[in-house]
């Protein structure tokens, strides 16, 4: 169970994506740099064998530059509800700067630090097949100087405070001030700036994250229009989510909201059971309104699974629009 909120192996990947902390080793003006000569094909004088000393020249135009992603921009928000400092993360479509007074929908991806390059980068191809619109994608991630991502989202994605048997010290339970630091606070801020549509208003998130998207669809049904939740960490805390599910249902007969739920069915065997179980869960539940989706995603582990669910995710989010039955 402890591997479910471990730091993915992919995140120095990540780091570099957003341009942080990756400044190459710059070599000044037509500086010469020397390489091994076991790296490059020896060179035969007379057939005896002899090697010559291979050497390039690199100018500044051909230094390598710094990767950047296009149309992103970075806030920095403090939070008095849960004491943490965040960066948003903001991807924006493509056409945002020549047709400002269009409406866009929008995904708030929980784990920016890591899911927001692997979105942003899914959501070019997905529009150019045109089965999804330009949105605008805000990924949620943690400030501060060499943030541990581990420690913080365990206590922001979770909604109890608990002490799982790997651990030495409860932690978690601060999802209550979390979602309403989200409600409050980001929402309002992003919204205005960049002329969202906020009928169309989306959360996601994987694993701890994907627990936090089920719990906000629970406690603020009307808040989103969209849930996405990969891998959720439904066994939390004894299965809190199970019972928290069955206290919704008994009081709201509709969830008028759109739903994907996915796990890898190469997980760990008791986290694909318990997400399998779940699913089933709420599937009886039979909610009026509700249009879900629930796919186990073949031969893929807790990480690997990502990409395609995401995919797949965003593909059912606006199947309205691909059937061309909703406005772009």
């Amino acid at each position: 169970m402890a591997e479910w909120c471990r730091f993915f192996w992919f995140h120095p990947l990540i780091v570099c994506a957003l341009g942080v902390g990756c400044s190459p080793v710059r070599p000044t003006a037509q500086q010469t740099l020397p390489i091994n000569s076991s790296a490059v094909p020896s060179t035969s004088t007379h057939g005896l064998g002899a090697t010559k000393e291979a050497a390039v020249s690199v100018s500044n135009s051909e230094i390598p530059e710094r990767l950047v992603i296009k149309n992103s921009e970075v806030t920095r928000l403090h939070s008095e509800e849960t004491g943490r400092d965040y960066r948003l993360i903001v991807g924006l479509p493509p056409s945002f700067h020549q047709q400002p007074k269009r409406q866009y929908p929008v995904l708030y991806i929980l784990d920016g630090q890591w899911d927001f390059p692997l979105i942003n980068a899914l959501v070019g191809g997905l529009v150019y097949d045109k089965v999804v619109p330009e949105f605008v994608l805000v990924g949620i991630a943690y400030g501060g100087t060499d943030p541990n991502y581990d420690h913080l989202r365990r206590e922001d994605y979770t909604p109890t405070r608990y002490q799982p048997d790997y651990v030495d010290a409860p932690f978690g339970g601060d999802a209550p001030k979390f979602l309403n630091f989200i409600e409050n606070h980001i929402i309002p801020y992003i919204e205005p700036r960049y002329h969202v549509d906020a009928t169309q208003r989306m959360i996601g998130g994987s694993s701890l994250g994907g627990l936090f998207s089920l719990y906000a669809l629970f406690e603020r049904p009307d808040l989103f229009f969209g849930v996405i939740a990969i891998s959720p960490a439904v066994d939390w805390d004894h299965r809190w989510l199970f019972e928290r599910e069955k206290r919704f249902h008994s009081q709201h007969g509709n969830l008028p909201a759109r739903l994907w739920m996915s796990v890898g069915d190469s997980e760990w065997p008791h986290f694909t059971q318990a997400n399998r179980e779940f699913f089933s869960q709420f599937e009886k539940s039979e909610y009026g309104g509700q249009e879900f989706k629930i796919r186990i995603i073949e031969g893929e582990r807790h990480a690997g699974n990502k990409p395609e669910a995401y995919n797949r995710g965003l593909r059912f989010m606006f199947q309205a629009y691909a059937r061309g039955q909703a406005k772009p």
